[in-house]
């Protein structure tokens, strides 16, 4: 039996032995399929769908709908936007090609073609990594497995949940980059994250400069914390305290005027944990 090819992105998804064939390949009536409700694609260009579906009134559906039979209906596991765009060209009926696959298998598939084809914004494909991860109790490493990404391409991607929904609008719309989302999450507070958004979306500054920016104000956060600390200590021993910072590790300098001086201190010391 020839089989034939599924074209960009779904024949990397399947075994060899799961190429089409004349017996999983389908004509069927374009109301016999229905949309997966947990589909991971949300938002759909309305231009760009009509281009698809101008190019369909031309040249037919050229690479097949792969669904799975439910019921009386057939499941779209990928192509829904052909199948929307077959909807707008007024076909009647739409080539499938039939696999028997389990749920999990099925958002597994529906979530890779669509990364492959990037046809998913960063907000839609974290919130979909998240669910695969959350309802099969995934590690980043499983699956990053599954969607053949790496651990550190998950791990960014879900980073951007962390982002305001005010911030992921632009992600959603495409006016922001993932990179720059990324960059916004390493500032302090919400209202900087905000002032420089605008400043990106105007490219008055770029990420080098919001990183910049970051690297100040989590050294000043650490600045006031230490400063802090030294405060506190040089008030309950009476002693002037500073702290020494390094790459890795520090110092703690305690001030003492005599020798009875610093036998106060470390009676102190010794007093606060209960040391004889």
């Amino acid at each position: 039996m020839k089989k034939k090819g599924l074209g960009r992105g779904l024949s990397s998804l399947l075994k060899e032995d799961d190429f089409i064939t004349d017996e999983n390949l389908l004509t069927v009536d374009l109301d016999k399929l229905k949309a997966r409700e947990d589909q991971p694609r949300k938002n759909f260009d309305d231009d760009s769908l009509e281009e698809l579906a101008n190019s369909i009134k031309a040249d037919g559906v050229i690479q097949p709908i792969v669904v799975r039979k439910v019921g009386d209906k057939y499941e779209i596991i990928a192509g829904e936007r052909r199948f929307r765009a077959s909807k707008l060209a007024g076909l009647e009926k739409v080539p499938i090609v039939v696999k028997n696959v389990s749920d999990r298998k099925a958002r597994e598939l529906a979530l890779v073609e669509n990364i492959q084809r990037e046809d998913l914004n960063p907000i839609e494909e974290a919130i979909s990594l998240k669910t695969l991860m959350e309802e099969y109790k995934l590690t980043q490493q499983e699956l990053s497995d599954i969607v053949g990404k790496s651990r550190s391409y998950i791990a960014n991607n879900l980073r951007l949940l962390n982002l305001s929904d005010y911030i992921k609008d632009y992600l959603i719309r495409g006016e922001l980059s993932p990179s720059q989302g990324r960059t916004l999450l390493s500032l302090e507070t919400e209202e900087e994250r905000k002032k420089y958004l605008d400043k990106l979306l105007v490219k008055e500054v770029n990420i080098r400069d919001v990183e910049k920016k970051a690297k100040q104000s989590k050294n000043k956060t650490e600045d006031i914390f230490i400063k802090d600390i030294c405060e506190r200590l040089t008030e309950v021993l009476d002693a002037k305290v500073k702290i020494h910072e390094k790459k890795k590790g520090g110092q703690i300098e305690i001030s003492y005027l005599n020798g009875a001086d610093l036998q106060r201190i470390i009676d102190s010391l010794m007093n606060i944990y209960n040391l004889e």
